[in-house]
């Protein structure tokens, strides 16, 4: 008996390395996503095929585990970028520009904490990485709404801050 390898098994498989690769990158994780599904279903199929003729299912698997974990990938990413949309839209809570300086000095200090981390950083400190920088987005919103930048001191200090964190 000639032990044929199922076109299906291998598609999912080379599917789902595909939509892993592409689930891990940001900007491109909801195309993983979708390549995750599809690698799911090819490689369902191409199992259930190979099990029914006595064929190899080893692609098959490895095809369903990747696909497996790139849409887990693709999910937390998803997430965590749904997450801090919520938070931009969620105004900040300051009533003068002082304040807003105050929240940027914060700010300043956070984003200096991940820079000394350097390689030391994890997975959770991307979250709070894209919360600090969501933060930083809402700051120079609100001193723009509230016309803070009028003033000449306040200007020199955001523009000290601003260089502190390159």
């Amino acid at each position: 008996m000639e032990n044929k390898t199922n076109g299906l098994s291998i598609g999912g498989m080379v599917v789902g390395i595909v939509a892993l690769i592409l689930s891990i990158i940001p900007c491109t994780m909801l195309f993983g996503g979708i390549l995750a599904i599809v690698g799911l279903i090819l490689s369902f199929i191409g199992y259930k095929s190979a099990k029914d003729v006595g064929g190899p299912t080893t692609m098959a698997i490895i095809g369903m585990v990747l696909s497996g974990l790139a849409l887990i990938v693709a999910i937390a990413w998803g997430t965590l970028f749904a997450k801090a949309s919520g938070d931009i839209a969620e105004p900040l809570n300051v009533e003068t520009c002082d304040e807003v300086l105050v929240e940027m000095e914060k700010t300043v200090k956070e984003m200096k904490a991940f820079s000394d981390k350097g390689d030391d950083a994890n997975l959770s400190d991307i979250s709070a990485m894209v919360k600090t920088t969501t933060r930083l987005a809402k700051i120079k919103s609100t001193s723009e709404q509230m016309d803070c930048s009028q003033d000449s001191t306040f200007r020199a200090k955001m523009e000290m801050l601003e260089g502190q964190m390159e």
